[in-house]
């Protein structure tokens, strides 16, 4: 089997705090959640022009592989919230209407409570509408949240099933 026919188990981390990230610290999070990540250290991406790093985590066991999309999806370093997904080349870039058409923004009421916005009350808000895929609060550099936030769905169905609910409550 050819190196491009393998499967890769690749967990993209995004939001990674800058000053308080290594390979070390994420195999080491990851070991404390019972995930082993092999011999390949992860990956870390160190970007100086943008607020976070990303990495990759090879993760060569696929019982592993799937206790981490499991266990890893958000996590914290240090008290700042991250998150995991699996390799998908369906959101990558240069898919961007395949994007655009599973992702809905949302955005808090001016007067609303930024810090009320986390992963677990976006699951629960926009779970009912079908399976999500992936969510993306925005956080200034500090962490704190922006305001907004995009919820990716797994399905088109689902996205249009959200817009429409939206669209409806006003």
């Amino acid at each position: 089997m050819t190196d491009n026919m393998q499967k890769r188990n690749y967990l993209y981390l995004y939001d990674l705090p800058k000053d308080k990230v290594s390979s070390v610290k994420i195999s080491e999070i990851f070991k404390n959640e019972g995930i082993n990540v092999g011999d390949k250290k992860p990956q870390i991406t160190r970007d100086l022009f943008k607020p976070f790093y990303s990495a990759i985590v090879n993760i060569e066991d696929p019982k592993m592989y799937q206790l981490a999309k499991e266990k890893m999806k958000y996590f914290k370093i240090d008290e700042c919230q991250v998150r995991a997904l699996p390799f998908d080349k369906d959101l990558r870039g240069d898919n961007k209407a395949k994007v655009m058409s599973h992702n809905v923004f949302y955005k808090l009421k001016k007067d609303a409570d930024k810090s009320a916005l986390t992963y677990e009350t976006l699951h629960k808000k926009f779970g009912e509408y079908g399976p999500i895929k992936s969510t993306k609060i925005s956080v200034n550099p500090d962490y704190t949240p922006r305001g907004f936030a995009f919820v990716c769905y797994e399905d088109e169905e689902s996205t249009k099933k959200c817009i429409d609910a939206l669209d409806s409550s006003g």
